[in-house]
């Protein structure tokens, strides 16, 4: 999707970095259509579906996602939170190429998981971070 500005009475087609759909899909007040997310926006919500979404829920992409919800109760050990963190970041550095620099704090608090990312985006604003906490539910 481009935006279109008026320079010296000629339209001039400026691209957006990176859009991406609104997974709310509410509708645009002018247009009707469904809303987006560009730029930060786009790449925040990116950066969280992949953490969020786990192996196999995807298809034809078995291996995208963090399967972080698979872990909730199981991350007992040191050994168990280091092993999550790295395979949270490997995931976002294969398929959010937009983004460099990732690294992940996880913290328990009672039934739920505490999730902050730190990245970078490439060729673009640095010291980005997104915070959301998991809960598992039944």
């Amino acid at each position: 999707m481009v935006d279109y500005v008026v320079n010296k009475g000629a339209n001039v087609a400026i691209p957006n970095a990176s859009v991406d759909l609104d997974l709310t899909f509410n509708k645009h007040p002018t247009t009707g259509d469904v809303t987006t997310r560009t730029d930060t926006d786009a790449i925040r919500r990116a950066v969280r579906n992949i953490v969020e979404t786990n192996k196999y829920e995807r298809p034809f992409k078995p291996n995208f996602g963090g399967s972080i919800r698979d872990l909730l109760f199981e991350l007992d050990t040191t050994f168990k939170v280091d092993l999550v963190k790295e395979r949270l970041k490997e995931m976002i550095e294969i398929f959010e190429p937009r983004v460099e620099g990732v690294f992940i704090t996880l913290s328990q608090l009672n039934n739920s998981l505490d999730v902050t990312v730190f990245y970078n985006i490439r060729n673009g604003i640095r010291n980005q971070e997104i915070n959301f906490t998991i809960t598992r539910t039944r």
